[in-house]
């Protein structure tokens, strides 16, 4: 935590250095990030394979602009908002969501965004399907939305880090590996998943919030697109799901490396990114991040290997034939 601390600083303070250019960059990695680390912490950790981000993106999303047009409300209370609309539509759809497992849960959350797409779209006072436009002189931007942005990936990089090193974090792997075992063992399974589901959907929300303050004009088929739940995954799955750096190399990855880089060569760039699915899935299902920390181990015992053995030319013949 005291490492993610100083990161975020030397990031909030970085931002008066940065073009619009690189602001506007930033922000984007930043929000692919929070989306991811949330999809990480709910599938990765809890094993609640969902595809319903793009709902509580829509939700946090529409919940800032419909303050913000709709009220005289400043800009940091719409953006509470978004956390705490997109956690009770969480707690709202726990019921019937957590009785479903694996592949059902999935299509669930699937059929909860398509739903939430088609009601935004016919919903008058959300503008309908050309959306909403924000208050230009009352949201932030530059250097001030990069902040805000910082903010939101700092508490999805927090959220998984106590995840994965806390008590609970071990209760909820449990749940993910054996359900029927954990239960026995008398961890509450419906709690677990819930206590893993409200937060990243609140996460997940304020992301929603930063697109729409960067967007400035939202609509049904943008923040509420599915692409945002199957960025997610995509992300997720190519850094490492159930790893806390995974999803970072995983953004850097798909965004940077495939979305950007070839955003005048769309098709392309879809091409390659289910080629890179296909291969992660099949050579390396847990992931770049696990993959690459193999690597880093076995070349630092080949390189240790001469140097520890009894004989130094028989270390030289054991390598030769590794």
């Amino acid at each position: 935590m005291a490492t993610l601390a100083i990161a975020a600083i030397a990031a909030f303070a970085l931002a008066p250095a940065l073009s619009l250019g690189q602001l506007d960059l930033s922000v984007t990695l930043l929000t692919y990030l929070a989306i991811a680390q949330a999809w990480n912490v709910l599938a990765g950790f809890s094993g609640q394979i969902s595809l319903g981000a793009a709902a509580f993106m829509a939700t946090g999303g529409y919940t800032t602009a419909l303050i913000l047009v709709h009220t005289g409300l400043p800009w940091p209370v719409a953006f509470l908002g978004a956390g705490v609309g997109a956690a009770l539509l969480a707690l709202l759809l726990a019921v019937p969501l957590l009785r479903l497992r694996g592949d059902y849960f999935a299509v669930g959350t699937l059929a909860v965004s398509i739903a939430l797409q088609a009601l935004l779209s016919n919903w008058n006072w959300a503008g309908g399907a050309s959306g909403l436009t924000l208050p230009v002189d009352r949201i932030p931007s530059g250097g001030n939305l990069y902040q805000v942005a910082v903010v939101v990936a700092t508490l999805a990089m927090a959220l998984t880090l106590y995840v994965r090193h806390s008590a609970f974090g071990l209760r909820l792997a449990a749940v993910r590996d054996n359900e029927p075992a954990a239960a026995g063992l008398g961890v509450s399974v419906y709690r677990h998943r819930l206590a893993a589901l409200v937060p990243t959907s609140a996460v997940t929300g304020l992301a929603g919030a930063v697109i729409a303050f960067q967007f400035v004009v939202i609509s049904p088929d943008g923040v509420a697109s599915v692409n945002w739940s199957l960025n997610a995954v995509l992300m997720s799955v190519v850094g490492g799901a159930g790893t806390v750096l995974g999803p970072v190399i995983g953004v850097g990855v798909v965004y940077y490396g495939l979305t950007r880089l070839l955003q005048d060569q769309q098709t392309l760039s879809l091409v390659i990114e289910g080629v890179l699915l296909i291969a992660i899935v099949r050579f390396a299902p847990q992931g770049a991040w696990p993959l690459i920390c193999r690597a880093v181990r076995r070349l630092t015992t080949r390189r240790r290997a001469p140097a520890t053995g009894p004989d130094t030319n028989t270390g030289r013949r054991t390598l030769e034939h590794a």
